[in-house]
Formats: C-alpha cells, sequence, structure tokens
C-alpha cells in the first residue's frame, strides 16, 4: 500500500509547486508591468483585477518612486505593492500581496487608519501613523489614500512616505530648540543679573562721581584730571575762579597758558617724563590769577591704572604755596636778622670787656664805669632779644604763661613810663589818663605790652619830640593809646602787622618783627583787642581795649 500511495502525493507536491511557480511569475509579470491583471482569492473564490487605463510606463513609474505605494480592496487586502513598500517593510514582495493591511498597523493605530481608510474611499485623505516592519520596528509613516477604478470594481490607492528622517530631524530641532530656549533663558538670566550688576555699578559710578565732584569743588585746591597722553579733561571751579579761564581755555594743554614763562619749560620737561615712565608727578610753578598776579603752586599727579595695570588717566591737585612760600623767605629774613642782632651786643660786650680788661690791667680806672653802663645796655638789649624768641615760640606753641591778678590800671602804666622816661632821649612822653580802674590781668605782660608800644613810637619817630599816651574808660572796657608823629605805616604793610616775623618793607630799623605779634597775642590772652591808624610821613595811633574787673575811682 505504501508503494501506491507515494506517486500520488509526489504527484501532488510536483502540482502545488507548479502552481507557485505560476503564482510567482504572475506576481513578478505584475510588478514588471508585464501583465494588466492578476488573480486574487478571497472567501467569494478566486477573482481576476485588472488596473483600469494603467499602462507600463505607469508601473515603472510607481515601482521607481522612492515612496511606498499599494492598493487595497473593500476588505483591506493587498492587492497591489510597489518594491519600495515591501523593502520599507523588510519584507519580500509575495509576503506583501495578499496580506491585511491592518497586519502591519499597530493596535493602538487601528481607529486612525480606519478613518484615514474611510475617508479615502470617500474621496483623499491624508495622516501619519505608525507601521511595524518585519523586524518589529515601528516606522512613522504620511499615508495619502485616494480611491481608483479597476475592471473588476473599485479599489483604494495608498501612497506611504517614511518619516523617520523628518522626525528624527524634528527631535533633533526640538532638542536643538529646547537647548537653545534653556539656553536662552540661561542668557536672560545672565543678562538680567549683568544688567543688574551695571545698574549697581552705574550707581555707584554715579555716587562716587558726584562725590568727587563735591570733595572737588570743596576743597581749597585746584583739582584736575588728564588723559594717558596728558591732556587735561576736567578742572574743578577753584581753576576757574584763579585763572579766569573758560573750559575751552583750559582743556588739552590749554593749563600751559597760565604759567610763569621762566617755569613753563620745567614743569613741561617732568610732566612729560611722568608720561613716559608712569612715575607721579611734582613740581612747583608761579600761575597767574585773573587778577595779573603770580602765585607760588606746588602740583602733585599720580597716575590711575585698570586691572593690568595700564595707565587710563592721571588725577592731580595743584596747592596755592604762596603763603608757606613768603613765611619761608620771612623764616630765611628772621634767621639772618636775628643772627645779626644777637651778634652785634655780643660782639659790643667783647669788645667793652677786653677795653676794660687792658684799662684794669694797666691799673686804669678812667671810664670803667662808663664801659660798665654800655655793657649793662647791651646785656639788656640781648636779653630783651632773647626774651622776644622765648616769648614768640611759646606764644606759637600755646605755652606762654599768664599770671592773673587784680590791677590798678593806672599804677601799672605810670609805673612803665617812669622807667621808659629815662631812656627816652629827646622823646616826652605826655599822659592824658582817664580816671584808674581795676583790671584782672598778668602785670608784667601787660607792661611788656605797654614798652614795646612806646619803643616803637619812639623808633619810628625819630624827628618828633613827643609820645602821648592816653586811656578812655566805655562801658566795661578800657582802651589805651600810643601815639607817635613819626613814619607811618605803608597801606600794603598794615594788615601785616601783627604777623610774627613781619618788618615793614620800607623800615631800615633792627628788630626781629616779632613785638607787635607778641603784643597782640597777650592782648588776645586779656580776652582783648589790639588796633591802630596810620599815615605815612604823619605818624601812627596804636592802642589796645581790655575788660575791667570793676569801676573803681581811686
Amino acid at each position: 500500500m505504501n508503494d501506491i500511495k507515494r506517486p500520488k502525493k509526489l504527484s501532488e507536491i510536483e502540482e502545488l509547486r507548479q502552481k507557485l511557480d505560476e503564482a510567482n511569475e504572475t506576481i513578478e509579470a505584475i510588478r514588471s508591468g508585464q501583465v494588466d491583471a492578476f488573480l486574487v482569492k478571497d472567501q467569494n473564490g478566486p477573482r481576476i483585477y485588472t488596473l483600469k487605463s494603467a499602462d507600463q510606463t505607469y508601473r515603472v513609474f510607481i515601482e521607481k518612486m522612492k515612496e511606498g505605494a499599494i492598493t487595497l480592496n473593500k476588505e483591506g487586502i493587498i492587492l497591489y505593492s510597489n518594491s519600495r513598500f515591501a523593502s520599507m517593510m523588510g519584507l519580500p514582495l509575495p509576503k506583501i500581496i495578499g496580506s491585511y493591511f491592518k497586519s502591519f498597523v499597530p493596535s493602538e493605530m487601528n481607529d486612525k487608519i480606519q478613518v484615514i481608510i474611510d475617508n479615502g474611499w470617500k474621496g483623499e485623505s491624508k495622516g501619519e501613523i505608525f507601521l511595524i516592519t518585519g523586524d518589529a520596528e515601528y516606522i512613522p509613516f504620511l499615508i495619502s489614500s485616494a480611491r481608483l477604478e479597476l475592471d473588476e470594481g473599485t479599489a483604494l490607492s495608498l501612497i506611504l512616505t517614511d518619516l523617520s528622517v523628518q522626525k528624527n530631524t524634528e527631535q533633533e530641532l526640538k532638542e536643538m530648540n529646547d537647548l537653545l530656549k534653556s539656553a536662552q533663558q540661561f542668557t536672560d538670566q545672565l543678562n538680567n543679573e549683568l544688567e543688574l550688576k551695571v545698574n549697581e555699578r552705574t550707581k555707584e559710578l554715579l555716587t562716587s562721581r558726584e562725590h568727587f565732584k563735591f570733595l572737588a569743588t570743596s576743597i581749597p585746591a585746584i583739582v584736575w584730571t588728564a588723559l594717558p597722553n596728558g591732556d587735561y579733561d576736567y578742572l574743578n571751579q577753584q581753576w576757574y575762579d584763579y585763572t579766569g579761564l573758560k573750559y575751552e581755555e583750559s582743556i588739552g594743554s590749554g593749563w600751559l597758558s597760565v604759567i610763569h614763562p621762566d617755569d613753563v619749560n620745567h614743569s613741561l620737561a617732568l610732566w612729560n617724563k611722568s608720561l613716559v615712565t608712569g612715575v607721579p608727578f611734582k613740581t612747583e610753578d608761579r600761575k597767574l590769577s585773573a587778577k595779573g598776579v603770580y602765585r607760588w603752586f606746588v602740583a602733585h599727579a599720580l597716575p590711575v591704572r585698570d586691572h593690568d595695570q595700564k595707565i587710563i588717566g592721571w588725577c592731580g591737585v595743584c596747592t596755592d604755596i604762596e603763603d608757606q612760600k613768603s613765611d619761608m623767605e620771612k623764616k630765611d629774613e628772621f634767621i639772618s636778622m636775628a643772627s645779626h642782632e644777637l651778634k652785634t651786643p655780643v660782639t659790643s660786650l667783647r669788645a667793652y670787656t677786653q677795653i676794660l680788661m687792658m684799662s684794669l690791667e694797666k691799673g686804669e680806672s678812667t671810664g670803667a664805669l662808663q664801659l660798665l653802663t654800655k655793657m649793662d645796655m647791651q646785656i639788656e638789649k640781648l636779653t630783651r632779644l632773647i626774651g622776644d624768641l622765648l616769648d614768640a615760640s611759646k606764644t606759637s606753641s600755646g605755652q606762654l604763661n599768664f599770671y592773673y591778678e587784680k590791677i590798678d590800671f593806672n599804677a601799672m602804666v605810670n609805673e612803665v613810663i617812669n622807667v621808659m622816661q629815662l631812656s627816652a632821649g629827646s622823646h616826652k612822653i605826655v599822659l592824658d589818663l582817664a580816671d584808674t580802674i581795676i583790671i584782672d590781668g598778668d602785670r608784667n605782660r601787660l607792661g611788656q605790652v605797654v614798652i614795646n608800644l612806646i619803643s616803637n613810637a619812639i623808633k619810628y619817630s625819630p624827628a618828633a619830640d613827643r609820645i602821648i599816651v592816653s586811656s578812655v574808660n566805655h562801658d566795661d572796657k578800657i582802651t589805651l593809646s600810643v601815639q607817635d608823629f613819626g613814619i607811618g605805616v605803608p597801606l600794603s604793610d598794615q594788615l601785616k602787622l601783627f604777623s610774627r616775623f613781619f618788618r615793614a618793607s620800607e623800615s631800615t630799623y633792627p628788630g626781629l618783627g616779632l613785638g607787635l605779634y607778641i603784643c597782640n597775642e597777650i592782648i588776645k590772652r586779656h580776652s582783648g583787642k589790639m588796633e591802630f591808624e596810620s599815615e605815612v610821613g604823619k605818624g601812627s595811633t596804636f592802642c589796645f581795649t581790655i575788660p575791667v574787673a570793676q569801676k573803681s575811682s581811686l
């Protein structure tokens, strides 16, 4: 029996193989466009499908497309597929044709694909879905559906465009956009922080600038700034007040116009050296004022550097040192004068001493008394000079001692006059005192003032024959005046008369220039005031006013 059945089975297998070969040839013929119809078996049996108005050129075009192209019947069976779609699905073409299209659709996409297909049967429809490949990979597709008319009936054409690259690009763009958005947010944050810092720094700079302007305007010195090349770009109000120049005349190198011609080259050379080397600038020169007078100034400037130590500008100050210069000159003059004044009595004393010693060695006493008298006068002069120097030093340091007591003012004045009259020479001291009163004061210091005023009156009125000393009582004060009829004080010297070391410019009389200064300080310590009136060629009147302790008539 086995031998009888084997031929029949071999025969059936051979028949099936032939049918398979025929089917493959048919499919290949349809795919390549060699035939216009093909046979599909469904639940109703085999059916032949023909493309209405299709030709071989159209099929070649479909076959060469980069998109997938398939045709479905009403049941959703794939009647036709180009090679591109089979390649997209990763399956051979025979596995595609005759399959249900929904077998490639994920279950979660069934509703969506059904809407696309239903709309396609009605007209045209598009939509995006995922399809599952033979390797179970999900690929995004754009599906365009349209109805086709075939000889055997209506079919549905689907064009499937792989969106993988586009989706990847969109994802990359989205990621880039997210990164850009994050970067933008970070940049915005940085910008906000930077803007906040800039605003804060701007406020600080504005505050610093206002402080600088306030200080530059408030201090008595001239303040200026310059660019790295040395051109001035700012000068405070003191500059314009002193020079009378305008801003346009001052900036740049306009400052040179007010420098004394003899000082320009020296100051400019030092300034250029500082600009080249970066060392601090310092010079002394004379600057012309708006009144046409040159005054001495000392100028200092320091470079302003950035974080890299590069010079970005200069800041400087010019200070008026005319008074200091004058004081130094007076000091030098005073030292020279004091040396001379001190040397004169010492030299005289030495000469008188030598003469007296020679006379005594010879046993001669004639003229000894006269020599001793002269020596005593020189010692008194030397003592007075030394006393003035000590008093001036103590006064300037606030260490001049006073011993206050109740004093009969007229009695104190008469004591001084009685002594001064003996050495007044041809000058008669005329007294015109008011009723005496009691004061609180230092008898010796007030007597020192009266002596100095009378001594000056005698010294500066050599051609006169009298000095008038008078007093006036008014309210709770008393004023003593000493009037001479001498050379007077020039108007140009009157404001400086009570200054230390000052001597009248036209004076040919010896002295240290300390007398009136010490007198003025003594009267100040008695809560009083010194004044004077003077006219050149007619004389001067010096007076002081001090408070009284009580009114009393003795």
